[in-house]
């Protein structure tokens, strides 16, 4: 082993060229444009709290100076690039380009969150005040619509994801009906990266029986957790007398999920301000559910109604509640519990 060290040189280490601290330097310098982006990863990776201090700075700085400051930032880290370039060569200059394309996209993608937030706070302002004035109006017309006749039919998923049509057939008791109010809720709070995806739509409106389509819909979340529906007419509104029908289709992820995955009952009610002619609430429930069902606010022998289930060709269970003559200001319905 001695003898064999000794040939590759004194030192028993292997013969190599003499080190030439000039083109080391100079390797160094010029280092892959590729090699300086994974440097980069790294060390972002590392200061991820400094960098999250930077985004905020980054942050306060373009609401401040908005896309100005921006450019301003650009051209002076160009003329920093360009005095590094007149020192170390062109690797500055791709330094500098990298730092300078990754800024823009932060500010642009700062810009716009920046935007985007503020659009979704003034569109919140104006929905608070839109459903504020609605209800003073409300409060002020007494009764704006009387309704006689209440349909609801809930398709609910495994997972507890909820579609459901509601179908209304009234009377406008207002000079003229400028919108109406309907209100949905779960028996929980929603979480509000689910509020988002409740959808719902005036699918019909008609007018003695004659179709109205110029109808929109706005919607605003209540303190409480409901969705607070306002149906406004954009063409001629119905009038005092005037016999109308309406369907409003949702869907709302999650509104059934106390039923479906906590294993606990669930109450589906409706309660309605004059009193209701005809209610019929049907609940469809996933192939192989087993539950059991009891009334909420209805007394047999007291009350006139109708709490069955039944089950489809396809096994999947129903549970209807048909009943007449609702009081007003009287929450009616059902209380459903799956069993093991």
């Amino acid at each position: 082993m001695g003898t064999h060290l000794r040939a590759h040189g004194g030192d028993g280490l292997p013969d190599r060229p003499p080190l030439d601290r000039h083109r080391h330097v100079a390797v160094t310098a010029t280092a892959p444009p590729a090699t300086l982006v994974s440097r980069f990863v790294e060390d972002l990776a590392v200061e991820a709290p400094v960098l999250h201090g930077f985004i905020d700075f980054l942050d306060d700085y373009l609401t401040d100076t908005g896309i100005a400051g921006l450019i301003r930032a650009t051209l002076g880290i160009l003329a920093f690039a360009s005095l590094l370039s007149a020192v170390f060569g062109t690797t500055a200059i791709k330094a500098g380009a990298l730092v300078i394309a990754t800024l823009c996209l932060l500010g642009v993608l700062v810009l716009l969150t920046t935007h985007h937030r503020t659009l979704r706070s003034q569109a919140g302002r104006h929905r608070l005040l839109l459903s504020h004035y609605c209800a003073v109006l409300t409060d002020q017309m007494d009764h704006m619509w009387h309704i006689h006749h209440w349909s609801e039919v809930i398709d609910i998923a495994p997972n507890g994801d909820e579609k459901g049509s509601i179908t209304i057939h009234a009377t406008v008791d207002a000079e003229v009906l400028h919108f109406l109010r309907i209100v949905l809720g779960a028996h929980c709070k929603q979480p509000v990266k689910m509020r988002a995806k409740v959808h719902s739509v005036l699918a019909a409106f008609e007018v003695e029986g004659v179709g109205r389509t110029r109808w929109s819909e706005t919607f605003h979340w209540l303190e409480d957790g409901r969705l607070e529906i306002l149906a406004h007419c954009l063409s001629t509104p119905p009038v005092r007398g005037d016999r109308i029908r309406l369907r409003l289709d949702y869907t709302w992820p999650g509104k059934s999920a106390t039923l479906m995955q906590q294993d606990e009952p669930d109450a589906f009610t409706i309660l309605v301000s004059r009193s209701l002619d005809h209610l019929n609430y049907r609940i469809t429930l996933p192939p192989g559910t087993r539950v059991d069902y009891d009334a909420i606010g209805l007394v047999e022998d007291q009350d006139d109604f109708d709490l069955s289930g039944y089950f489809l060709k396809r096994g999947q269970p129903i549970v209807e509640l048909i009943a007449h003559d609702v009081e007003a200001d009287h929450r009616v319905g059902m209380r459903l519990h799956l069993r093991n």
